[in-house]
């Protein structure tokens, strides 16, 4: 059955089901005929029965009763008859019947109700016989009547025969029909096939067509559909991923080669070789940190980023962030402050969740003009731990916010020669928060300023201005992702 096509087994289940059914009904049929045929034969009994009784009945001496008998129940195609007395003596029997057969009906007992029972008699054929008694001349006087049950047999064997050829023929047709009808069925069915294997990487712009979004084989279509066009989006952000690192990669390499070719063109001083080395190591450092971010994506993408989960106080970590940014706070003339932070405690990687802080703040401090305020809270909500980074800089235009977690994604990238990212930078942030089980989402106008606020669960907290120092004694780390519960609410930052 498994190796059969989907066709054949619903053809086959149907075939299967409507032959229990029929079975089961010409079964009940031939049951109710019997039954039926057997009430039309006793109601033909009582009425023979109800004349035999009356001859008795009528009968004034013995000579008239056997007269009578002999004249209207000796000689009958179809029943016999037999009257007996209480002492079971024969009295009267039909020609159809020897005195041996007679003798074996005599009742054993007398009395005035109806019976109706089936008898082995002449030749091993069963007989229908009814019995019952009424008062005669000799007292109480038995009387019976009986008929072959032979063609009630017949009747039923006809109809047994019939049922013996229709049924398999029934059975038959069933199967075609139900084979055309599965055929029809799941005709969508092979379309959608069809589609689906014609459709190649080059093509994921094509669609299979639903016929009828309501049923099972429309809803099967559009989640093909949507499978598509998830795999649509994914092949295009891994060809504009590769594309974007490309590039990214391609401008140091291309500075790295120009700047030693314009050293080895003629000789320089040695403070000219200095310079050169100088950006050579620049644009080496810009290129490997570029490596390092493409290396943790990618790992996160593969899923063996190993998650730590040694205690953290969040507070402790953010004032970690703060004083190593101060001082490009302060050459900037931005005034970094931390007006609130409760101290709490969760479970995960400090050095990964050191980046996110470091990476959002930085963000902040970069895009404040001169004057300008970023500031860090951290308060309990609902048991988790709200990070909130709010500063007083440029913003971001609606249209970039949903855009600004992508890869390589630069509000401006005029910007990238003054910031030197390469638009990684909240791409690691959003997995490293996912992979804490938490949520990162942005707020932003422009001319105003952004919030980035991040969600974290926590393990404990402690409603403190007071700063913790971070305990890292937990070393064991964990080789599979962490489950993601948080959604990530509001996609978007800048980088």
């Amino acid at each position: 059955m498994k190796h059969l096509s989907i066709r054949w087994r619903l053809s086959l289940w149907y075939a299967a089901a409507l032959a229990v059914i029929l079975i089961g009904f010409c079964l009940t049929l031939l049951l109710l005929i019997r039954h039926q045929l057997l009430a039309r034969t006793d109601a033909a009994l009582r009425e023979e029965l109800q004349e035999l009784r009356l001859e008795v009945q009528l009968a004034k001496s013995e000579e008239e009763l056997q007269e009578h008998l002999l004249a209207r129940f000796f000689h009958h195609d179809i029943y016999d008859f037999v009257v007996s007395d209480e002492r079971a003596t024969v009295l009267f029997a039909s020609s159809g019947l020897t005195n041996d057969q007679a003798a074996s009906l005599v009742p054993k007992s007398m009395n005035d109700t109806w019976q109706f029972d089936s008898r082995i008699l002449v030749k091993d054929q069963d007989y229908r016989v009814a019995s019952t008694s009424v008062d005669g001349l000799r007292g109480y006087v038995a009387v019976q009547a009986m008929t072959s049950l032979q063609p009630l047999y017949d009747e039923l064997r006809e109809l047994q025969i019939l049922m013996l050829v229709l049924l398999p023929l029934s059975i038959l047709v069933a199967l075609c029909v139900g084979h055309f009808l599965a055929a029809r069925a799941l005709a969508p069915v092979e379309q959608i096939v069809r589609v689906a294997e014609a459709i190649t990487i080059t093509d994921l712009d094509r669609r299979i067509e639903v016929l009828n979004p309501h049923d099972e084989l429309g809803h099967l279509a559009m989640t093909l559909n949507s499978l598509i066009a998830r795999l649509e989006r994914a092949v295009d952000e891994i060809q504009r991923f590769t594309a974007d690192a490309s590039h990214e990669l391609r401008t140091p390499l291309a500075i790295l080669r120009s700047e030693a070719e314009s050293a080895l063109r003629r000789p320089r001083t040695s403070e000219e070789y200095e310079q050169t080395l100088t950006v050579v190591v620049e644009e080496a450092v810009r290129l490997g940190s570029l490596a390092d971010q493409l290396l943790s994506l990618s790992r996160h993408d593969a899923g063996i980023t190993e998650i730590r989960h040694d205690p953290i106080f969040v507070d402790a970590l953010l004032q970690d962030v703060v004083d190593k940014l101060q001082p490009s706070a302060e050459t900037r003339g931005i005034a970094l402050t931390s007006s609130h932070r409760e101290s709490c405690e969760l479970r995960g990687d400090d050095i990964r969740l050191s980046q996110v802080f470091f990476n959002v703040v930085d963000n902040a401090i970069k895009y404040t003009t001169s004057g300008g305020v970023v500031d860090i809270t951290c308060h309990i909500l609902e048991r988790c731990a709200v990070i909130a980074v709010r500063d007083t800089g440029i913003g971001i235009p609606p249209e970039h916010l949903v855009r600004v977690f992508d890869r390589f994604y630069r509000v401006d990238s005029s910007r990238h020669s003054l910031t030197g990212g390469a638009g990684l930078g909240l791409a690691i942030c959003r997995t490293a928060v996912l992979a804490h089980s938490g949520e990162i989402h942005i707020q932003s106008e422009v001319g105003v300023g952004t919030t980035v606020t991040i969600r974290l669960p926590v393990v404990s907290s402690q409603k403190s201005n007071e700063i913790r120092p971070t305990n890292f004694t937990d070393t064991e780390s964990v080789g599979t992702r962490s489950t993601v519960f948080c959604e990530v609410i509001r996609p978007g930052k800048f980088n």
